[in-house]
């Protein structure tokens, strides 16, 4: 499990989504979207867009998430130095050995 969070880190800081997709291929990983294609498509495009309007290299804050009172799940925020939002924000749930991964657009 920290193997596959540890790769989802590293392809969002290094704009590298590539990197992720046989993690995100592996049976312990289910994602929010209707398929992994989809999810993967829109992840890669997400990744993209914050390195394209970050200022700066992207730093992870790991977040509870103030809406939702799931206690397995987590955000994965990624900031730079500039703005005070998240340029990309990635809902991660871990339970059962499983883990679930969503990608909040803006």
């Amino acid at each position: 499990m920290q193997k596959i969070k540890t790769q989802l880190i590293s392809s969002c800081i290094n704009n590298d989504p590539e990197s992720f997709l046989p993690f995100l291929m592996l049976a312990e990983v289910e994602t929010e979207a209707p398929n992994k294609k989809d999810f993967y498509q829109f992840f890669k495009g997400m990744i993209n867009q914050a390195h394209e309007c970050s200022e700066g290299e992207l730093l992870l804050k790991i977040e509870q998430p103030t809406l939702d009172a799931d206690t397995e799940q987590l955000n994965y925020n990624f900031y730079d130095k500039t703005h005070k939002s998240p340029l990309l924000s990635l809902l991660v749930k871990e339970n059962n050995n499983q883990v679930t991964l969503s990608v909040m657009p803006f």
